[in-house]
């Protein structure tokens, strides 16, 4: 198993932070996370080409999918007791500015939530890069 020594919050943050438009690679070397938009900057397409081919050097990673990230949210709602931000929460699955806006109202669930969440986006990232054969190490 190859281990690599990254900064996790940083992969945590990209994974969270990707869409259609933008690609983030990890540096097997570094660790570090790289940003590349095809559709704001043209030349990125040849660049991330160039990465694709180097596998022992770059990976792509993974996007998030919609039915993950609603998961993560039902988990996390499953595990609150306050009934009323429960309710208002399982209204607003789909709508990830309304779920924040929410707890933007309730500082410690809104702390919590957050944790949560990162801590499920590390597992899975941690069990993806393991399918692969890497073993992230935090710096």
């Amino acid at each position: 198993m190859r281990q690599v020594p990254v900064i996790i919050a940083w992969i945590i943050n990209a994974f969270e932070n990707s869409s259609q438009h933008s690609e983030y690679y990890v540096d097997l070397q570094t660790g570090d996370v790289k940003f590349f938009s095809a559709l704001d900057f043209p030349e990125h397409a040849e660049v991330m080409k160039r990465l694709d081919r180097q596998t022992e050097r770059f990976v792509r990673l993974p996007k998030i999918e919609k039915e993950f990230s609603l998961q993560v949210k039902k988990d996390y709602i499953a595990t609150i007791e306050d009934q009323n931000l429960k309710s208002q929460l399982e209204n607003e699955l789909e709508a990830d500015a309304r779920y924040r806006r929410i707890l933007m109202d309730y500082e410690d669930e809104r702390r919590q939530w957050y944790k949560f969440q990162d801590e499920k986006y590390a597992d899975y990232l941690k069990k993806w890069f393991m399918e692969k054969g890497i073993e992230l190490v935090e710096k």
